[in-house]
């Protein structure tokens, strides 16, 4: 028979050398089995699939290519097909799998025809490798979990829109903001949470005008609940792009910013409250000064007299002098008076419940820590007001630090009685609760820290400060009864300490502590080298140390507390300052004391938290740092824990 020909428009036959290189060339694997399953011919895309050389396959059994169960189902299957002539093609998935010959299974897809030659019939597998798919799919399942799980538990609503700013997926948050169901919002305009039309096209036009891959500004606007209640929202945005950086799409993300609104209120309305006091807090604050003077000399006066009658003219004077000054407390407390609503609060719940706000407001490179001592008395004011006072200590401390620096909050329970150094105001003797605001800021000098409390006093550029903010922490630490003190050094940072009176469970425990401060130890004839560089503060140690019976030498710096302490080998401890000038610190001298003069004492004294001092170095292990402002009572006592420790 002559080999046929096609003619223009027929279909050309496939010759076996055509099919032959089909066959080989085929990307899946294509198996011919017969009606019992022997296997008569394989491509070489099977022997790759399945690790077998084609030899280890002809003449054997397809069923050794499959894992249980479809090894027994094989059978069933075949004989099905001989039966009814049904085809079947096997789907894709995990229960659909091939064995190689290590044994490994792999997901596939099988896909099965038969066909006749001279009357008898076989059957054609064709197999997919779905490995790489099912990674695939798995990745992406792995991703959508990940995207799900964030997308719903974000705190702030999250909404994504189409470019029609159509509603098309929101988070459950959506619904704590809104009170929207998710489901009644998917497809709406986003028009629909603004309380106005007009802002909400304004922000649909800087979307549109927004570059792809650009993320919209923090913006302020109006939103609208379910109920009808209008609330101020802050909104960020940014447009959701594929692979090829086209965007299909926007992601809004909106929190309500009512909490910080109030809080800004309660603080706007601390100083306006605290501007109707300016003119008796300037009054207030010369006549105070001049009873320092008054009573001062009083004191000193005090000390020399012997005669009763004299001591007695004395008496009335500082009583007239100590009545002044309590009028003149009290003009302050009035301008800075408030309807103020004082609970007992524990001061460690509230910084660690503002600690979050206090992270958001300080920004990212601020470094923010706590120091909260353990079991701290509790103490009676208000809640609100003691939130306003922190964040706006720890406010002024960021613009201090121009956003980069450390700032600790510590809170201490201290002991005092009259002679408090630093404050602006006494304290009666008892037990007081210790917040403290320190940063590595700037610091003040001595002009600025003098006037630093004063009202509308600031350093801050014209439009930056209205100067209230100390003052109104001063007044509210006043009318709860205790007091604020600062404590400044040039270019070395600040520390504000608020003072608060306790409250105990048991009164009777706070008398039992009062009575043990009046015994004050006192010197048994050591010789102590104060080292300060404040003329002021160094004159009022030399004399509190004699008045305790101490021999004292005094130096100005470090440089000069060295020379002191090379020419007298008396000195039984060194009492310095930590911060000072000369290129010499407290800690340095402590250091110099330690190799070369190691049976010496130390004690340390600074108005900045430990935190702060320790920040760049590590104190030595036992040495003492007195805390600024320290009461008579706690000189007295550290002195004596260093010389017998």
């Amino acid at each position: 028979m002559a080999e046929s020909t096609s003619s223009p428009g027929s279909r050309p036959v496939a010759g076996p050398q055509m099919l032959e290189a089909l066959l080989n060339e085929a990307v899946g694997a294509i198996i011919t089995i017969d009606e019992q399953g022997i296997m008569l011919n394989v491509n070489p895309a099977a022997e790759r699939l399945f690790g077998y050389a084609v030899s280890e396959l002809i003449g054997n059994n397809v069923k050794m290519l499959m894992p249980e169960p479809h090894r027994g189902e094989h059978d069933g299957y075949l004989d099905n097909h001989v039966r009814t002539g049904v085809k079947k093609i096997i789907g894709i998935g995990r229960n659909v799998e091939g064995m190689r010959k290590d044994g490994s299974l792999f997901p596939m897809h099988l896909a099965v025809s038969s066909f006749y030659v001279e009357g008898t019939r076989y059957f054609s597998g064709i197999i997919h490798d779905l490995s790489e798919q099912e990674r695939i799919q798995s990745e992406h399942s792995r991703q959508s979990s990940i995207f799900e799980a964030v997308f719903n538990n974000v705190p702030n609503a999250l909404i994504i829109t189409d470019h029609e700013r159509n509603i098309t997926l929101c988070n459950r948050a959506v619904e704590e903001t809104f009170g929207h169901r998710v489901e009644d919002l998917v497809g709406q305009h986003i028009h629909c949470l603004h309380v106005s039309r007009e802002e909400s096209d304004q922000i649909g036009e800087l979307i549109a005008s927004l570059p792809t891959g650009a993320p919209i500004e923090p913006l302020r606007a109006d939103y609208l609940r379910e109920d009808g209640t209008v609330f101020p929202g802050q909104f960020v945005g940014a447009h959701i792009v594929d692979t090829t950086g086209k965007s299909i799409g926007f992601l809004s993300l909106i929190w309500d910013i009512t909490q910080d609104l109030e809080q800004r209120k309660a603080l706007s309305a601390a100083q306006r409250m605290d501007a109707f006091g300016q003119l008796t807090g300037g009054i207030a604050h010369d006549f105070n000064n001049l009873l320092t003077v008054i009573m001062g000399n009083h004191e000193l006066l005090e000390m020399v007299l012997s005669g009763e009658r004299e001591i007695t003219l004395l008496k009335r004077a500082q009583d007239a002098a100590e009545m002044g000054a309590r009028l003149t407390n009290r003009l302050l407390t009035f301008a800075r008076r408030r309807q103020l609503e004082p609970n007992l609060i524990n001061l460690n719940e509230q910084v660690l419940g503002m600690a979050d706000l206090l992270r958001r407001t300080l920004g990212s490179d601020l470094t923010f820590s706590t120091k909260l001592s353990p079991r701290l008395p509790n103490i009676k004011a208000d809640p609100s007001e003691v939130e306003n006072a922190i964040l706006n200590l720890s406010i002024n401390a960021r613009d201090a630090m121009e956003g980069n620096g450390r700032l600790v909050i510590e809170t201490a329970v201290i002991e005092t009685d009259r002679e408090m150094e630093g404050g602006e105001g006494w304290l009666v003797p008892g037990k007081y609760v210790r917040l403290s605001v320190s940063d590595t800021g700037a610091g003040m000098d001595k002009d600025v820290l003098s006037r630093a409390f004063e009202p509308f006093f600031t350093t801050k550029e014209q439009g930056k400060g209205t100067g209230l903010g100390l003052s109104t922490v001063y007044g509210f630490a006043r009318q709860t009864g205790g007091t604020a003190t600062i404590y400044s050094e040039l270019g070395n940072g600040t520390t504000i300490n608020l003072y608060f009176p306790a409250f105990e469970e048991s009164p009777k425990s706070l008398a039992e502590s009062d009575d043990a401060t009046h015994v004050v130890p006192t010197s048994r004839g050591e010789m102590i080298l104060v080292v300060e560089d404040n003329d002021d503060v160094r004159a009022v140690t030399e004399q509190r140390l004699a008045k305790l019976g101490y021999r004292v030498l005094a130096a100005a710096s470090g440089p000069e507390a060295v020379q002191l302490l090379e020419a007298n080998r008396e000195v039984e401890l060194v009492f310095s300052d930590v911060v000072m000038p000369g290129g010499m610190t407290g800690l340095d001298v402590a250091q110099w004391v330690r190799e070369h003069r190691p049976s010496t004492k130390v004690l340390l004294t600074s108005g900045f938290a430990e935190d702060v001092i320790g920040a760049n170095e590590e104190l030595a292990p036992g040495l003492e740092v007195l805390r600024k402002p320290y009461s008579q009572q706690s000189l007295a006592n550290a002195l004596r824990r260093a010389l017998d420790g």
